[in-house]
């Protein structure tokens, strides 16, 4: 596929895992990207992936739960095994979106936790202050449209596994399975585009049927 323009309506999809949820306070941990046309068709199927770099400060920021978590998904030991500092990871997620989006502000940034992703992207955390102060992440949502896309807007409650699995179920059972829990960043983009997706054709693009006029 070729490079998108504005008129292809490109979607960058951004995943992070984070030491914490305070963007002042915690640092990123890995980075996931996907792009996407308007028509939510990727534009190259691997995406763009890093695990980066962190030390024992890492780990001093993370409560228990976090902690627990990135431990049993082996992400605190490969981030500690990684060789791809942030300032490396930033540039090179910015080269690979701007390969797929050459054009400045005319992607725009979406996720199913897009305002989290972005504050993260625009702070100025530990890692940056470690820089020196010099802003690292910003480079990405610099290049992008002001705008963001929130694929999970419309699942808002949440009752046991999903409440979006109830509603799944009653429009169409054989695609109830569709959202679930992934291991890695990639697949949790992958499993939003396809809720996406979901939501497109079962709520928005279904035609509605001909009816015949009523004779008088």
């Amino acid at each position: 596929m070729a490079p998108l323009s504005v008129d292809d309506g490109p979607l960058v999809w951004v995943d992070l895992e984070t030491t914490g949820l305070d963007a002042k306070q915690n640092r990123i941990l890995e980075i996931a990207v996907l792009i996407t046309n308007g028509n939510l068709d990727l534009v190259h199927e691997e995406g763009c992936h890093y695990v980066v770099k962190s030390g024992p400060e890492a780990l001093k920021e993370m409560d228990e739960w976090c902690l627990n978590q990135h431990t049993k998904t082996g992400l605190v030991k490969a981030s500690q095994e990684s060789t791809h500092s942030p300032e490396e990871v930033a540039r090179s997620v910015l080269e690979y979106i701007k390969h797929w989006v050459p054009k400045p502000r005319t992607a725009v940034l979406a996720g199913s936790s897009v305002h989290f992703d972005a504050s993260f992207l625009c702070a100025t955390g530990p890692d940056v202050i470690e820089n020196g102060g010099s802003q690292i992440w910003n480079i990405i949502p610099d290049h992008l449209h002001y705008r963001n896309s929130v694929a999970a807007g419309t699942r808002v409650l949440q009752n046991g596994g999903n409440i979006f699995l109830l509603v799944a179920a009653i429009i169409d059972p054989d695609r109830a399975h569709i959202v679930s829990l992934y291991p890695s960043a990639l697949d949790d983009i992958r499993s939003s585009i396809r809720e996406l997706k979901f939501y497109r054709e079962a709520l928005f693009l279904k035609q509605p049927r001909h009816v015949d006029a009523v004779p008088e």
